[in-house]
């Protein structure tokens, strides 16, 4: 008849038997690893306490910034050239500076953590790798920037924190500088080929005008037009009268005469006007307006192209030299560093939790297997002949 297979109530009775049969094993298996771990926790490891501190990245509305943005498009490479940065490259400027050697290493002789630390070692790196083994960087759900330091002393993790937040407002400060420096010198190297390239554009310009008496071609187009229509409106009249002074007196008489000399003059006005023998008087040749219109308008774009660039370039090397001389603090905390005496580590609950659970675990395995071994014991199954065969391994080890 087969046997029938135990249930999950019985099952669980038969491993709760099977440890109060070895009660006296099973306590020490439990009490004995959670006492040793209460002995470290309590006295022997040196608890660890953190100090914190949230500051807010740099402000994206630097005229950096805004050089940044005008100098898009088609001068995004020039901007990426002298080192523009955007609100977002600055935070990633203030997360390098945390992490940097640099500064890990001012924390590191200022607070002679190699003391500190109890450090044996041969090796700065290995020092500096401890170190940030308590030191944490992160970025929190607002992207906010957080440091994080551990220590056996909270007053110092404490100290140690607002030195780094101090010194690292000062590395940003000296990377903005540098940063609006180099940008200035830029500027003034393009502002000095700029104002030569004015002067020689505006004598070019002014040459041009003097040679072609060309000045101002709108007012001096209207001006001839008008010459001319008031000359040729008098050479019609005096045309008109002409033909009935001939009609009348004949072509002998001494009004028609004076009436001649003056349509001859009128046209020889008319005619030297158009064949441009009339500039000194701000009059200009038809004929070649068109074409020296053209140039006008081509030479004295240029101008204004060149003098609009100037001032561009004078704005922002002023607003360079205002950045080079900014002293002003870029981190701005939002939670202080303070001496936090709450342990962070070890977690005597958690730890001494961990242990009862891992230890009274091993000793309920133990004990039902020694209840397993005996109820095998002479029933001559595969289970009790390997356990004999192990058994028996040790046992030929001792005798020899």
């Amino acid at each position: 008849m087969a046997s029938e297979t135990p249930g999950l109530t019985e099952t669980l009775f038969r491993i709760l038997n099977n440890d109060l049969k070895h009660f006296k094993l099973c306590c020490a298996l439990v009490l004995i690893p959670t006492i040793v771990v209460f002995v470290l926790v309590m006295w022997v490891i040196k608890p660890t306490y953190a100090a914190k501190a949230v500051v807010t990245p740099p402000p994206d509305n630097s005229s950096m910034s805004t050089l940044s943005g005008m100098l898009d498009g088609e001068l995004s490479s020039y901007a990426s050239l002298l080192g523009f940065a955007s609100g977002s490259v600055d935070a990633d400027a203030i997360w390098t500076i945390f992490d940097s050697k640099e500064l890990q290493d001012m924390v590191i002789d200022h607070f002679k953590l190699a003391e500190h630390y109890e450090f044996d070692g041969q090796f700065r790196a290995d020092l500096l790798k401890q170190f940030r083994k308590n030191f944490e960087l992160s970025l929190t759900d607002e992207n906010m920037l957080e440091i994080s330091i551990e220590d056996e002393d909270y007053r110092l993790a404490s100290e140690m924190a607002t030195f780094m937040l101090d010194k690292a407002d000062s590395m940003f400060n000296a990377f903005k500088t540098k940063q609006a420096r180099q940008s200035r010198e830029y500027f003034d190297n393009r502002i000095e080929l700029c104002l030569k390239m004015l002067d020689s554009l505006q004598q070019d310009f002014v040459k041009f005008q003097v040679d072609n008496n060309f000045y101002e071609p709108e007012v001096q187009m209207e001006a001839t037009i008008n010459y001319l229509s008031t000359l040729q409106t008098e050479r019609q009249s005096v045309a008109v009268e002409m033909n009935y002074e001939s009609q009348l007196r004949g072509t002998d008489s001494k009004r028609y005469g004076e009436l001649s000399k003056r349509y001859n003059s009128l046209n020889t006005a008319i005619h030297q006007t158009l064949n441009g023998k009339q500039q000194s008087m701000g009059l200009i040749t038809l004929k070649k307006s068109p074409q020296l219109g053209a140039e006008y308008m081509r030479k004295q774009e240029e101008v204004k192209v060149q003098a609009a660039l100037y001032k561009l370039l004078r704005q922002q090397s002023e607003q360079m030299q205002l950045e080079e001389a900014k002293k002003l603090t870029n981190l701005h905390v939002l939670e202080a560093p303070w001496p936090n005496d709450k342990k962070v580590s070890p977690l005597r609950g958690a730890s001494l939790i961990f242990t009862v659970f891992v230890s009274m675990l091993l000793a309920t395995i133990l004990c039902n297997f020694i209840e397993l071994v005996k109820s095998q014991k002479g029933t001559g199954s595969s289970l009790e002949k390997e356990w004999a065969t192990f058994v028996g391994f040790f046992r030929r080890k001792r005798a020899n």
